[in-house]
């Protein structure tokens, strides 16, 4: 079995535990031979600078980094490594086991065998995966956040109560969960600083976030993790 390690957030590990179960050794610490170290971190930045660097000053030298990129491209971490050839990122957020499906974003400094390397070792435990352009939020959380903020704008405007959003999308789209209840599932935190992300990168209007997210954030009402959000709990 491979050896690998997670460090960064609670919630989120504890899904890549479920996940990994019977198919990996999850170590409680970091040894010279784990093979994968999953940080699960996504803000702030400086906070993840420093699990990186912490990561990368125990491990070995051969051992893989699979970074979340939500926040911030993979290519604004690894200048603050020593080698970031072997820095891969990924999309890690609450509810992302559900789907059997990992985004994967290489920079142009990853090693090609890396990233086959790690492609094998998901396809050995039967979750997909998906090379995508190394950019914040990915694909399906860009997407999925852009929605997220489109719903809190119809539901700050009293165009249809939180209930209705939620069932209209499930039943319209087949979604396994409305957006404004996605929202309080990945953290209104989270939906926030992807979407600020996304908007300082690429510099277009569309993705800023509406105003009633960061009223929420300011607010700490998160969703799930502190029992308010769009919903209460």
């Amino acid at each position: 079995m491979h050896k690998i390690f997670f460090t960064g957030s609670g919630s989120i590990n504890n899904e890549l535990k479920n996940l990994f179960y019977g198919k990996a050794e999850v170590q409680n610490k970091i040894e010279p031979t784990i093979e994968f170290i999953f940080d699960s971190c996504n803000f702030p930045f400086d906070e993840k600078i420093k699990n990186l660097q912490n990561i990368e000053a125990q491990c070995s030298k051969d051992c893989v980094i699979l970074s979340s990129t939500l926040c911030n491209a993979t290519h604004e971490s690894i200048p603050h490594l020593k080698n970031p050839s072997r820095v891969i990122g990924i999309g890690l957020y609450d509810s992302f086991s559900t789907k059997k499906f990992v985004e994967l974003a290489q920079s142009k400094l990853t090693n090609k065998n890396i990233v086959e390397n790690v492609q094998k070792f998901f396809d050995s435990i039967e979750v997909k995966t998906s090379i995508v352009p190394d950019k914040p939020g990915l694909v399906f959380p860009r997407i999925l956040c852009m929605i997220i903020n489109e719903a809190a704008q119809v539901y700050s405007e009293k165009i249809a109560n939180r209930e209705d959003i939620d069932t209209a999308m499930k039943l319209g789209t087949n979604y396994p969960f409305g957006p404004l209840e996605w929202a309080d599932k990945l953290g209104i935190d989270l939906v926030h600083n992807i979407l600020e992300s996304l908007q300082r990168t690429f510099g277009e209007d569309r993705y800023r976030p509406h105003p009633l997210l960061k009223e929420m954030v300011n607010l700490n009402q998160l969703g799930v993790k502190t029992k308010k959000g769009f919903y209460e709990y």
